[in-house]
């Protein structure tokens, strides 16, 4: 293997890795319920706070969200900074039951217009039960 190859390999090894790991944001590291409530916390990196979204059922849509026949509660964030990411708290309370949970966070571009909306990335998921 010649040096100028293994170069090569080397920075798209980095890139690669730096590009799979950009795409794990949104990371939503717990959600609990608190008195009907849904507590999240996450991580955003680089991405402007999105919406918490609660649905009946773990099924997504190919770019992540929930499938919208299935959401019961969809918040804006309005997170807190903590040590390790941030904080949010839904303003509505939940029926008592089992659902899942989400956040997105929003690729913010100078080119965004109503016409042409920034990206929006979403999170993994969390199941809660609301007792």
């Amino acid at each position: 293997m010649t040096r100028a190859f293994a170069s090569a390999l080397a920075v798209g090894t980095i890139a690669f890795g730096s590009a799979a790991a950009a795409t794990s944001l949104p990371h939503l590291n717990s959600a609990v319920s608190h008195k009907r409530h849904v507590v999240v916390t996450f991580k955003l990196g680089d991405l402007a706070p999105g919406h918490v979204v609660v649905a009946k059922h773990r099924q997504t849509q190919p770019n992540g969200a929930f499938v919208k026949a299935n959401i019961v509660l969809d918040e804006p964030l309005k997170p807190t900074k903590t040590t390790t990411g941030f904080r949010a708290r839904t303003a509505h309370r939940l029926a008592k039951g089992r659902y899942w949970i989400e956040v997105s966070g929003v690729v913010v571009q100078v080119d965004c217009t109503p016409h042409k909306p920034c990206r929006t990335d979403w999170s993994n998921s969390r199941r809660v039960t609301v007792k």
